[in-house]
This record gives structure tokens, sequence and C-alpha cells, in this order.
């Protein structure tokens, strides 16, 4: 059974719907991790059958009725691209960073006895121990908990609400919990966004649990993944790239030696790897320093220290190697960062792998030193010109547009 398979089964077998919402949703990265091996049992979880998100924290607008949330306290990255767009709006948002919000005491028999027997009842014949029946039941007591909290709450100000990630955690919560209430409710788009058909991953939520009414997308690439996919193309609205809409000059007689090596994330690690074992025997023409995904940088970081590669610290963004020109050309590994590396002005080439899909770009994709070799000697005879990669990203992601106060403001003037 493949991962996306035991997800689907987990999450179906986890289905709790609770005054409009569907907990299974609010929860799916942790039924991923759950369905694919990885712990996700604590003890310590099992005082959320006592506890509730302190959404009463939550700064309602006085007037335009106007709210909007941000989350992942992590992510630096999503947090610029968050602002980026809040601060370019003319009717401004009552925004909240809401950070590693606090959970608060709330002991609520009803809920705690309607959400076990539910959860015992679906889990009877699963793998699943006893112990870890009950975290999933003290994690939905938590979400019914707080659910009833925002019950309490006056939202008859609010008439849009705006978050970074409509598919994640509390603010897939929101987004269902606003949009059951009449309140429309908009979407960022975060990374690029595109239907896979190989080797499903955990991005495949972004449309598997669309939520929202409206999707703020990049590009019309990512509106054509979604339309073919089923999703009503009124749902999708083409914003642009909210970090920048001007690239830099490409530069002239590129040596093409210094390379910024930019990995995928923990669930490609092996192909993480074959690239760089790869890279390895190129040393002696190509100076790689590599750029580790922040959720497996330890990881990558001892396996840099131990094989002699130069790794970027983690508390530095691609944008922030890029800015710097230290770098000739980039290598990409399933990754959105290829899009910012040729905004930048530095030429990228994309590390293919059979096991997964290739987003929209050019025609830069290799699997082996052959290739990789006659890629970059092609690009040193033969480099882009800025008009070839300005079209590829106006499609891609939308480069040069920018239409999220139109999208999002037109009712609010």
């Amino acid at each position: 059974m493949s991962n996306f398979e035991n997800y689907k089964r987990l999450s179906k077998l986890l289905a709790f719907n609770y005054k409009g919402v569907e907990l299974s949703h609010v929860t799916a990265c942790q039924i991923w991790a759950a369905a694919n091996g990885e712990k996700v049992f604590s003890m310590r979880g099992l005082f959320n059958f006592f506890l509730k998100y302190n959404v009463s924290s939550l700064k309602l607008p006085a007037e335009n009725g106007f709210l909007s949330t941000f989350m992942e306290s992590w992510r630096k990255d999503h947090h610029d691209l968050y602002l980026s767009v809040v601060d370019r709006l003319t009717v401004h948002p009552e925004v909240n960073e809401l950070i590693n919000m606090r959970k608060k005491p709330s002991i609520r028999m009803v809920n705690i006895y309607k959400v076990l027997t539910s959860i015992l009842k679906h889990l009877k014949s699963s793998e699943l121990s006893l112990w870890e029946k009950f975290y999933w039941a003290a994690n939905y007591t938590l979400l019914c908990n707080t659910i009833d909290s925002l019950n309490k709450m006056d939202f008859s100000k609010v008439h849009k609400y705006l978050c970074m990630c409509h598919v994640l955690g509390l603010e897939n919560l929101f987004t269902q919990y606003f949009r059951n209430k009449g309140i429309t409710t908009y979407s960022l788009q975060e990374g690029i966004y595109l239907v896979y058909k190989k080797n499903i991953v955990l991005g495949s939520i972004a449309y598997e649990l669309f939520a929202t009414d409206h999707l703020l997308c990049w590009g019309q690439y990512t509106k054509d993944e979604y339309s073919a996919y089923g999703i009503e193309p009124s749902r999708v609205n083409v914003a642009g790239y909210p970090k920048c809409n001007e690239i830099k000059s490409l530069k002239k007689n590129n040596s093409f030696r210094k390379c910024l090596v930019m990995l995928a994330g923990p669930i490609f690690g092996d192909v993480n790897m074959k690239l760089i074992q790869m890279l390895n025997a190129k040393r002696n023409e190509f100076n790689f320093t590599l750029k580790s995904h922040p959720v497996n940088y330890d990881e990558m970081e001892d396996y840099a220290r131990t094989n002699n590669f130069n790794i970027v610290p983690k508390s530095k963004t691609v944008s922030d190697c890029l800015v710097s020109e230290e770098f000739d050309f980039c290598i990409a590994v399933n990754t959105t960062t290829y899009y910012e590396s040729w905004m930048a002005g530095v030429p990228c080439v994309r590390y293919h792998d059979d096991r997964f899909d290739n987003f929209y770009g050019f025609d830069d994709l290799f699997s082996n030193e052959e290739q990789f070799k006659t890629m970059i000697n092609g690009y040193r005879v033969c480099p882009k010109t800025e008009d070839e990669v300005k079209e590829m990203l106006k499609y891609s992601i939308g480069f040069g547009l920018d239409n999220y106060d139109k999208v999002i403001n037109e009712d609010l003037q």
C-alpha cells in the first residue's frame, strides 16, 4: 500500500465532523505522519482532553470586517511572504500572528465522552494501540473545545478571512468554521501547487482538502492544474508572485563554477543523497554549497561536516544566498526555489528522479553526470535570454502580476 493510500485509509477511519468542521482535515499532517510510520503519539498529548486553544486572544476587526491570521512560527520564508501580501492591501485586515497559540484549561465531559466513544468505535479493528486511539481522541477533544469557544465569540463584523495556508492545522479549522458562517475565505499560496500523479506526497492535501472560497495562487500554471483536477476555476484566482516583481540580468560570461544545491524536504531524503553522491565526483570542476530544507537541516549539516561539503546556515534563506551574487548557478531538487534562482539572475537546472512529478519550467532536467555536463555546457554556450526567463516565470508563478488587492478587496472598498 502506498503512502497516499495509507493516509486515505487512516483519514477515513479518523473522520469526525463536529458542528460542521471535519476534524480529520484539521489534523491532516499528523494523520499523514502516522500513516507513514512516524511517531506522533506522546503521553503529554493526553492532556488535550482537558484543553482548548485560546481563540479569545483573536483581535477582531472594528470597522472593515477583514480578519487575517498567520500561524507557522518556524517558516521565516512563509512569514515574509504573508507580510508582503498584507502590507500591499489598501484595506488592511486585522492581522493576527498567532505564533504558538497558547492552550488553556477546558473540561467538557460531554466532548470527552462523545469523541472518545466515536474514535474507539471507528478504530476498533485498526492496528493502532489503545494509547494511540486515546491520543487521537484527545487531539479531537481539544479541537471540539476550541470550536465551542469560537461559537461564544461575536464574528458579526467579520466579512472576510485571509490565512497563509487553508489546509494546515488551525487555519484549516478557521477556514472551515468561517465558511460555514457565510464569511468569505481567502488563502495564500506558499509554494508551487501542482497535482501529483506519481509518488503522491504530503503536498497533495493542498487540492485533496481544498477548503477555501478563494485560493490566491501565483500563476496560471496552478490554476490550470487545479481546474483539470476538478476544482472550480472561480475559486482559484491568479494573483501573482508576491515576493518579487523584478528580475536581475543574467551574469555575462558566466563560468558556471560556484553552485548552490537547493535540496528537497525530508520525504525526498534519498533523492537528495543520490544527487549529492553524483556531484561528489564533480567537485574538482565545481564548488558546491548545500542549501538544506529547514526540516532536515541537522541531518544535512552532519553529512556536510563529515564529507567536507559547504552548507548554508539554517538561519539564512535562499533569497539571502542569491542576493549576495556569490553563486554562478543553482541545482534544484523538487523545490520552488528554482524560480527564485531565475528571478535573481542565477541560472538553475533541476535534478530529475522518476519517482516524483516535475513542475513547469525550462527543458533543464538531468538524472546523471553526462546529462548534467551537457546541460551546463549548453548554458555556457547559449544562455537563456531575459525575455525567455520572463515568459517562463509569468506562466509558472505569475511574475509581473499583482492582483491581491483587486481580488481580496473588490467589495470592501
